[in-house]
């Protein structure tokens, strides 16, 4: 196990969330959640870590690039690196859609995610889930629902792949061991969300389907047609649950980011002079499982039809410990 950084708290935080869902379903779904949370320590030997934070001035920034940002962050450098600010660096950096955030001392105040009703038994056995996320807080919840009984069907293109198939661990085949756990109980389907608006294949899975879970951007979700106005459009029954980096109406609630940069902006990294690298990004399975907390409850009926869930707000509990 990593001798890194994680907050105090998390696997308590995480053992509550596991025991709320598992006496819902009536069966230990959700089991010894320190296997979720400790997903990529257990699973392979050496797991890839979170980028160092970046000295940048006075402050630090965390610099989450895929390979695909590679070249526009030096296009991006190049234009606003004099800018000695890792506040007004990120903003700028996130008009360009980079997942830059910079770490702070102290964050604002947030409120905690309302995971509504998480008593009584409830059965998703004949439920159908419509799955559209990708790495790992979206897939956890959505397997766990897979677990339950549900029948879950996730999209993913063979042209843009969830980002964990050619993860840690993975020999060539597209398998990666977290990739491989996280997907266990879903029918995948190829797919291209880049057309779905035009696709019957796709609009038969809404009508067909309880529930559409995603964890792409708010702006993302407009421009693919993808909002919950536009789900209801094509099922009016239909829930929705939009999985975030950060919380509706806050200032980075537009914000490209991963779990990584949800710890740098919490201020939870900052326990000494300098922020912690954390050991992984710890903030994406306790999103998972308080998503499908949330998710339970919306299929059965006792909570809004439309919800989302940020990883900004899942981490409060830490924050505020």
């Amino acid at each position: 196990m990593s001798k890194r950084w994680l907050p105090e708290g998390l696997h308590s935080l995480g053992a509550e969330l596991g025991r709320a869902l598992d006496s819902r379903l009536r069966i230990p779904v959700a089991g010894d959640t320190e296997f979720w949370l400790d997903l990529p320590e257990l699973l392979v030997g050496n797991p890839s870590r979170p980028e160092r934070p970046v000295k940048w001035s006075e402050g630090y920034l965390c610099v989450d690039l895929g390979p695909d940002d590679l070249e526009t962050w030096t296009s991006f450098l190049s234009v606003a690196g004099s800018d000695p600010e890792p506040e007004s660096l990120a903003k700028r950096a996130q008009n360009w859609r980079l997942p830059v955030v910079p770490y702070r001392k102290d964050a604002r105040k947030v409120q905690p995610l309302d995971l509504g009703n998480i008593s009584g038994k409830v059965d998703l056995r004949g439920k159908q889930i419509l799955d559209l996320t990708s790495m790992w807080a979206g897939p956890l919840c959505s397997e766990l629902l897979g677990r339950a009984g549900a029948r879950v069907i996730k999209i993913e293109s063979d042209v843009r792949p969830d980002g964990l198939r050619f993860g840690d661990g993975d020999d060539g085949t597209g398998q990666a061991p977290m990739f491989r756990e996280l997907n266990k109980s879903k029918e995948i389907w190829n797919l291209d969300l880049r057309k779905c608006v035009t696709s019957a294949a796709f609009e038969q899975l809404v009508k067909s389907s309880d529930l559409v879970v995603s964890s792409m951007s708010r702006r993302a979700l407009f421009n693919l047609g993808l909002t919950a106005d536009q789900l209801t459009l094509i099922n009016k029954n239909v829930r929705s649950l939009s999985i975030n980096a950060f919380a509706a109406g806050a200032p980075e609630e537009s914000w490209v980011a991963y779990g990584t940069g949800v710890h740098a902006a919490s201020g939870l990294g900052w326990t000494s002079t300098i922020p912690a690298l954390p050991a992984y990004s710890y903030p994406d399975p306790i999103a998972g499982l308080s998503a499908c907390l949330i998710a339970v409850a919306q299929l059965a009926d006792e909570a809004d039809q439309h919800r989302e869930v940020s990883l900004e707000e899942s981490i409060v509990p830490l924050v505020n410990k």
